[in-house]
């Protein structure tokens, strides 16, 4: 079995920048609280996250997209075409993206099994888009699971697509983000390298995105406190056929925080650039 270094995912070909460069940008952080953190989706009355601006550094990632890795930045730049993506079709997307991106997952990290977790399928646009999507940008840091809960969505996602696996030694919870608008993109990702961020820069907080009586409604995250040794990265100009993956969990390394994230504007982007567009799909992966 191929390990998941040996087989990470081809560089893009427009891998590398003609200079190095890095953007002053605005990153959201939570303000600290004693309250038990909340977001509803559904009725933000009940939502009590409160965030400050910070500016930070955020280094275009193309001048080094050879050298990261899954196991220690926490993500990637791959090339990958989908027959799909740009559709607003979400019954289709469910069907057909996820199942192109489980096979482009299955070749690059040599797991046995990937299964989609199907609500973690969105469509976003960004602020100044016309077009109406699953949600807005995430415009604050944070990580989608904690230890706790990315073992619980297996058992929800196994028993969701109504599988019963052979037995495993470990599993993983990758997510995918694709821009489908035209570059340059005015609005897109921000990663944290993993190895940046500290246990006690985050706090749980939890999620409602739906009826509580529906198992995998409600869950619980993190959100990010602001630290001076976040290392950021971004990819600009994304095209269509490029995708960004990052680990949101590993069993291997349950500890380690790969990969905070957040959406940011980019402060070089054209004023009239296209508003940002974007697909994202969420995996477990299981290995032997």
């Amino acid at each position: 079995m191929k390990t998941e270094e040996a087989k990470r995912p081809r560089p893009s070909r427009t891998a590398r920048a003609a200079e190095p460069r890095i953007v002053n940008a605005t990153i959201n952080y939570s303000v600290p609280t004693n309250e038990r953190l909340h977001i509803d989706v559904r009725d933000f009355s009940r939502t009590n996250m409160r965030f400050t601006p910070h500016t930070m550094p955020v280094r275009d990632a193309r001048e080094v997209a050879d050298a990261l890795s899954l196991e220690r930045e926490g993500f990637v730049l791959a090339e990958h075409r989908s027959a799909v993506a740009g559709s607003r079709d979400l019954e289709l997307l469910g069907r057909d993206y996820h199942a192109e991106m489980q096979d482009m997952l299955k070749q690059f990290t040599g797991a046995r099994d990937v299964l989609p977790q199907r609500t973690g399928l969105l469509i976003r646009f960004g602020e100044r888009s016309t077009a109406q999507g699953s949600a807005k940008p995430a415009r604050f840091a944070h990580l989608d699971y904690t230890t706790e809960w990315a073992h619980r969505f297996v058992d929800l996602v196994t028993g969701w697509e109504r599988v019963s696996l052979e037995p495993y030694r470990r599993f993983a919870i990758y997510q995918t983000w694709r821009a489908t608008s035209t570059p340059p993109q005015d609005n897109t990702l921000a990663i944290c390298d993993g190895r940046s961020v500290g246990d006690g820069d985050t706090v749980e907080f939890d999620v409602t995105i739906g009826p509580e009586e529906i198992p995998g409604n409600t869950f619980v995250s993190r959100v990010v406190r602001h630290g001076d040794g976040h290392k950021w990265y971004y990819f600009p100009r994304l095209r269509r056929d490029e995708v960004i993956v990052f680990k949101a969990f590993d069993s291997d390394t349950p500890d380690a925080l790969n990969a905070a994230h957040t959406a940011f504007d980019d402060p070089d982007a054209p004023a009239d650039a296209e508003p940002r567009a974007s697909i994202e799909a969420r995996f477990i992966a299981f290995f032997d």
